[in-house]
């Protein structure tokens, strides 16, 4: 029991798996947020809901906000893929079942 096979036996890594997932979750609420900050900005930009100095302003800073945030959101995404890439696509059983227990214990 425990020889040379079982500690040959691998399974896919779950930490990958995890940073997948957060990697694709964070891309979604880019757009989503995107979306809705362009929108905003292009509601107000446009005069539809608000007009004048304050209105311009606003708008402005709106449109400023969103292009900082996706600037620091799209850096996030070179340091999941760098971490990603620097983990073994294969860990034995046991490696995995305490990445999974760690990561449920908080």
């Amino acid at each position: 029991m425990g020889g040379p096979a079982q500690q040959q036996a691998t399974v896919p890594n779950p930490a990958i798996s995890d940073l997948k997932s957060l990697k694709s979750r964070l891309m979604g609420e880019m757009g989503t947020l995107n979306d809705t900050l362009k929108q905003t900005n292009s509601d107000m930009g446009g005069k539809k809901v608000w007009v004048g100095k304050a209105a311009d302003t606003w708008a402005s800073d709106i449109s400023g906000r969103r292009s900082r945030i996706q600037t620091l959101l799209g850096k996030l995404v070179p340091i999941i893929d760098a971490e990603i890439n620097s983990l073994p696509e294969k860990v034995t059983p046991n490696e995995a079942k305490l990445y999974n227990m760690d990561r449920y214990r908080y």
